[in-house]
């Protein structure tokens, strides 16, 4: 079996091996730390788990997730590493249909169990992370954006502006701008500010 582990951090791709190591007889650890690597290695040789981390140097883990899981074809078991809580890209990966969703902070009973459910055909999502979707006023409005706007959303929590958001996403800076007031509408909110502040407690910045 073989397991690929994208991480920009040499010492969370280690810590991973090292913890799963023993965990089953026929794995073979691949390491990768930029997402365009790690596209080399899953065309190279199939590959059946993949631990990715969400903010990578050379763009997101759902970038990757995007191209390798096609409906309907067979695809890697993915596991995302995540520093924070974020309500929008937990929805994010369950619309991509990614099967484990991890917090770097997570200990290494958390890790092998995850692991263990995932190689079974279930999925693991952080118990802190469930309570805070399902508690949370905010997600009613959330549940209102789409994909798109989804990714918006997560750019404006940087306080990028329209054009920067529109290069990032690769949309023109008239698209984004469209998509920022459809998300002013759907949250009902009146400024910028507001989507910004509401997106970083969402992303647990604040």
């Amino acid at each position: 079996m073989r397991i690929l582990i994208v991480d920009d951090q040499p010492l969370i791709r280690k810590g991973i091996m090292h913890v799963l190591h023993y965990e089953r007889a026929d794995q073979q650890f691949i390491e990768a730390a930029t997402v365009k690597e790690a596209m080399e290695l899953c065309k190279a040789n199939p590959i059946d788990v993949i631990f990715v981390d969400l903010h990578l140097k050379d763009g997101s883990g759902f970038d990757l997730i995007s191209c390798i899981k096609a409906p309907g074809e067979s695809s890697p078991k993915i596991i995302l590493l995540a520093s924070t809580i974020s309500i929008f890209e937990f929805r994010r990966a369950k619309d991509l249909d990614v099967e484990g969703y991890l917090l770097k902070e997570a200990d290494a009973d958390d890790l092998k169990y995850a692991y263990s459910l995932i190689l079974r055909g279930e999925k693991y999502y952080p118990a802190k992370l469930v309570e805070k979707a399902l508690s949370d006023k905010e997600r009613d409005g959330i549940c209102l954006l789409t994909n798109r706007e989804l990714e918006v959303l997560a750019e404006l929590s940087k306080g990028l502006t329209n054009l920067q958001i529109g290069n990032n996403l690769f949309i023109s800076e008239g698209t984004a701008k469209k998509h920022v007031s459809s998300i002013l509408s759907k949250l009902n909110m009146s400024n910028r500010m507001e989507v910004v502040v509401y997106a970083n407690r969402l992303s647990g910045k604040s």
